[in-house]
């Protein structure tokens, strides 16, 4: 297939997911009150307000197009892998589906965790921390970015077990990489969590411990594949010297 034939089955991919994504967000937009309530539900007693006349159709505009792409995420992810996985081998097809199942539960248990667990905790913080000098009156746009932002954050973070089970599969990625170079990686660890989270030591220590857990928890698991790689590779040397 030529180039040109490659970019135009691209664009053709590209304008169906963009299509699906837009009418799923014009519907959603009629629920998108439903789900600021889930959001809503979080609250420990802010006074949320919006300062200006159409900031709140903003955030309903937001929610319902979050909304669209996570519900549009299956065809989204179908459309390019029938574009990408025409390039890979069979073996790497079986890796990147199965990272791809596990990476869409991870982000899940991501998100379920930070609305669960974290959320309200923060939430609560920021609440007590107020003074009878200075009272809490959020802002409905910075209360939904502050959540959306916290929930994605952690979706993305516990992505970290499937990508190392990956690059590990494929070859990229040794135990060696991450256990040598594991106090760099402490320190990144607390960089990207002050980075993605929003500006405060309570969000970024919430994100930065998982984190950690995580990072021990693919080092185990580029261990096991790393094992199993050399025991392979030694059984069909014995083989290949047998024969």
């Amino acid at each position: 297939m030529r180039l040109l034939d490659h970019l135009g089955e691209l664009r053709r991919r590209l304008a169906v997911v963009l299509a699906l994504n837009l009418i799923a967000a014009v519907i959603l937009f009629q629920y998108a009150a439903v789900i600021m309530e889930y959001l809503f539900a979080l609250n420990p007693g802010m006074e949320l307000v919006y300062i200006s006349p159409q900031e709140l159709l903003l955030v309903y505009i937001q929610i319902a197009f979050i909304a669209a792409i996570v519900l549009c995420s299956p065809i989204t992810i179908y459309e390019i892998w029938a574009f990408v996985g025409k390039g890979l081998y069979r073996q790497e097809k079986v890796y990147v589906l199965t990272s791809l199942f596990f990476g869409l539960l991870c982000f899940a248990g991501g998100v379920v965790f930070s609305y669960a667990a974290v959320l309200p905790i923060t939430l609560e913080f920021f609440v007590r921390i107020a003074t009878e000098e200075v009272a809490p009156m959020i802002s409905v746009q910075n209360y939904a970015d502050f959540v959306n932002k916290m929930l994605l954050a952690f979706g993305i973070v516990f992505e970290m077990p499937v990508l190392v089970y990956l690059f590990s599969k494929l070859g990229y990625l040794k135990p060696e990489s991450i256990r040598d170079k594991r106090s760099v990686l402490v320190v990144l660890i607390f960089v990207v969590a002050a980075i993605i989270t929003p500006p405060d030591v309570v969000s970024q220590m919430m994100l930065a411990v998982p984190m950690l857990l995580l990072m021990q928890i693919s080092y185990y698991i580029c261990c096991f594949v790393d094992r199993r790689r050399k025991r392979r590779e030694a059984r069909q040397a014995k083989e290949a010297a047998a024969a």
